[in-house]
């Protein structure tokens, strides 16, 4: 275990080094240049994070990670126990039936607030997907 961590740390250290020598190097598709003009002209929307995890009001599946960071607070009933949390979590997908999603009040508080696009994660790193896969 100790030689497969140390073979851990010394390759995270290589790419940390390598990306450090690196340039940034501009795209030069047209696609992408118009892409990233016509995003820059939007400046304002709206990534939206919604899932399984609403249900308890807390910031996506951060909380499911293993370390003890502020990003990764886990709260509610099962929150002193770190494999009773995850396990709960897990069966939050048992219990969530959005029946009363609306996207569209959605979209229509979003354009009145004056965003010019929506991003709606339909797939987060907890593996809940918001749309029907086997």
């Amino acid at each position: 275990m100790r030689f497969f961590l140390a073979v851990v740390i010394l390759l995270a250290h290589s790419v940390v080094a390598s990306a450090q020598h690196k340039k940034y190097e501009h795209p030069t598709d047209t696609a992408v240049l118009n892409n990233i003009a016509r995003w820059q002209d939007m400046k304002f929307g709206l990534f939206m994070h919604w899932g399984t995890y609403s249900q308890w009001g807390i910031v996506e599946s951060w909380s499911i990670c293993p370390e003890d960071e502020g990003w990764t607070q886990r709260k509610g009933p099962y929150s002193n126990n770190y494999f009773e949390y995850v396990k709960a979590y897990e069966n939050l997908q048992t219990t969530f039936n959005p029946v009363k999603f609306n996207p569209q009040k959605w979209v229509d508080a979003a354009k009145q607030a004056g965003m010019k696009y929506m991003i709606f994660t339909t797939k987060h790193h907890d593996g809940f997907c918001m749309f029907d896969t086997r």
